[in-house]
C-alpha cells in the first residue's frame, strides 16, 4: 500500500518530529555511518529550529497583548486604568546560527540513512522516517482525466493512474446519431449518452484512433473509472467531451461529391 510523506505538515509538527529525530539519531549514528560532526550538525539545526519557533510564540502573545492595550486605549471605558505599557519580552538565549534549508539537509540524511547496509524497518519508526500507510477509499476514488492532444488522426487523453491497477475507458454516443452523413450531436446530459466500453489501460495517456461514426467532425464523449483485480471501483471521471476529425478513408472525396 502507498505510504504518505513521513514529514508533518505544520511548523511545530516538524519541529516536533525532528525532535524525536535528533534523539534517536544520535544514539545510533555511529552504526549508519555518521561522524560526530555530523551528529552536532543535525542537533545544532533542531535547536536552531526550537529557538525560532517559541520566539514566535513570544512575539504572537505580545502581539495579542499589545492589541488588547490598543483597543482598551481607543475605546475602552475612561475610569479604567491601563497601567503602563506592555514591557519588551525576554528572549531565551539564541543558538549558534546554521545555513538555510534545514529540512533539505535532513532529507538527504534520511536518504542516506535508508541506503545504509545496516538499515532496518523498526530503525525506521523510531526515527520517524516511514510514512504511515495510506488508505484508499475503493468508494470514492475518481480519476483525474484531461485533453492531451487532438489530431487528425487520434485523440489523446491524459489520466493518474495513481496505485491502481488499470483505467476502463468508455465512450459515449448520443442515443439518436443521423442516418445521413453528418455532425453527430452534442448533449446537454450524460442521460442522452449510451456509454460503452472501449478499453482498459495500465499507463498513460489512452490513444483513441477510432474512425468516426459518420464522414463528418463529431463530438466524442469519455468517461473514466479504476480498475482493481479487474473489477470496476470508485467513481467515474469527470466527463470529456471533444471535437474528432478523423475520418474514413475516402469521405473527403465523397464530401467533394455531394
Amino acid at each position: 500500500m502507498k505510504k504518505s510523506f513521513y514529514l508533518p505538515n505544520g511548523d511545530k509538527e516538524k519541529v516536533a518530529w525532528y525532535k524525536n529525530f535528533k534523539t534517536i539519531f544520535a544514539s545510533i549514528a555511529a552504526s549508519l555511518g555518521f561522524t560526530p560532526d555530523e551528529v552536532t550538525a543535525i542537533i545544532n539545526d533542531y535547536l536552531a529550529l526550537e529557538y525560532i519557533i517559541s520566539v514566535m510564540d513570544i512575539f504572537k502573545g505580545e502581539m495579542q497583548e499589545r492589541t488588547r492595550y490598543k483597543d482598551l486605549l481607543f475605546d475602552g471605558d475612561a475610569i479604567q486604568n491601563l497601567g503602563n505599557f506592555p514591557s519588551i519580552p525576554d528572549l531565551p538565549v539564541a543558538p549558534a546560527a546554521v545555513s538555510a534549508g534545514v529540512f533539505k539537509r535532513v532529507a538527504k540524511t534520511v536518504q542516506r540513512i535508508k541506503t545504509h547496509p545496516n538499515y532496518n524497518e523498526a530503525m525506521g519508526k523510531n526515527l520517524g522516517i516511514i510514512g504511515s500507510e495510506k488508505a484508499i477509499d475503493l468508494d470514492t476514488i475518481k480519476p483525474s482525466v484531461s485533453v492531451k492532444t487532438i489530431t487528425s488522426e487520434s485523440i489523446s487523453l491524459d489520466f493518474v493512474k495513481g496505485s491502481m491497477e488499470s483505467v476502463a475507458i468508455f465512450a459515449g454516443t448520443p442515443y439518436h446519431i443521423p442516418a445521413e452523413a453528418g455532425s453527430t450531436p452534442e448533449v446537454d446530459t450524460e442521460a442522452e449518452l449510451d456509454w460503452v466500453e472501449i478499453a482498459r489501460v495500465n499507463h498513460s495517456p489512452f490513444i483513441d484512433t477510432r474512425y468516426n461514426l459518420t464522414n463528418k467532425p463529431e463530438t466524442r464523449y469519455y468517461k473514466m473509472r479504476y480498475v482493481k483485480k479487474d473489477a470496476l471501483v470508485g467513481q467515474e471521471s469527470d466527463i470529456i467531451r471533444v471535437i474528432s476529425t478523423k475520418l474514413k478513408p475516402g469521405a473527403d472525396l465523397a464530401n467533394k461529391v455531394k
